[in-house]
């Protein structure tokens, strides 16, 4: 029994590794998280059940900023959360999106934040992949970013990585849907007794593109630098950027992700 504990928690180490549940001792549920699957919204959320949104935002209006560097390197903090999750004491859920949205948001923010170095060097390593030249100025279409991700040898950013990770139905037991997100997020705070919160205020993010997603056409194969899109007054939509290879590479690379959260895939 003891070493089936101990695999248990080897285990919960690698899936906390890089995606660091959200957990307070007084808040009735951990929630789990991916990028670019709304994870944002969901802290602020979180923060604001528990009286730190302000706090967090006064920190550092990017409110991740205070979640690494302050609220999740508190001494103890994943101590107590890895005893709570493998107690089970308190309900468990985890925000996932759709695969193909995900897909697409993942490729217009690393092609739209020019200047940020942590993306600056994704490029560079993208470019070297496909060009092999980091310096190159040629840009990369959807259908390489998936190519990339399914493809290059080294490690691949984990905000590219599947949403799913092996195991975590251990510890998972429900999941809030990004699609449902207002409805569900109203009834657990009906169900635990939560404050209510304004999700229209929380969901607000200059990350957040899809009110400007309305341009149609065929951008699959059409490569993208950070200049790209300054031309138009809008950005494609999602399934502009779907043909028959990308479906066929998005359904590949999350799989996993379409079988354990009941995803279709084939519909975009």
């Amino acid at each position: 029994m003891e070493s089936i504990g101990l695999d248990k928690e080897k285990l919960l180490q690698e899936l906390i590794r890089f995606r660091v549940p959200n957990y307070h001792k007084d808040f009735p549920i951990i929630l789990f998280w991916s990028q670019k699957s709304g994870c944002t919204t969901l802290l602020k959320w979180f923060f604001f059940q528990i009286g730190l949104l302000d706090e967090a935002t006064n920190y550092n209006p990017w409110i991740h900023y205070y979640e690494e560097e302050v609220y999740k390197s508190r001494p103890g903090y994943r101590k107590e959360l890895i005893d709570r999750l493998l107690s089970g004491q308190k309900d468990t859920y985890k925000l996932v999106r759709n695969p193909y949205k995900r897909a697409v948001s993942q490729f217009l923010i690393l092609s739209s934040t020019k200047g940020i170095p942590y993306w600056e060097k994704e490029w560079e390593k993208i470019r070297e992949f496909f060009y092999g030249n980091k310096a190159s100025n040629r840009g990369i279409s959807f259908k390489q970013y998936l190519i990339y991700v399914r493809d290059y040898p080294g490690v691949v950013d984990d905000h590219f990585m599947p949403q799913y990770m092996e195991g975590e139905e251990q510890f998972v037991r429900d999941y809030i849907y990004l699609e449902q997100f207002t409805s569900q997020i109203r009834e657990l705070e009906r169900k635990y007794g939560l404050k209510q919160s304004s999700v229209a205020q929380l969901t607000k993010s200059s990350h957040h593109l899809s009110k400007s997603m309305k341009l149609q056409g065929d951008f699959a194969n059409m490569e993208v630098t950070y200049e790209t899109f300054k031309q138009y007054p809008q950005l494609p939509t999602y399934g502009s950027f779907y043909n028959p290879e990308t479906i066929a590479l998005v359904n590949s690379i999350y799989k996993r992700d379409f079988e354990m959260y009941n995803y279709q895939m084939n519909r975009i």
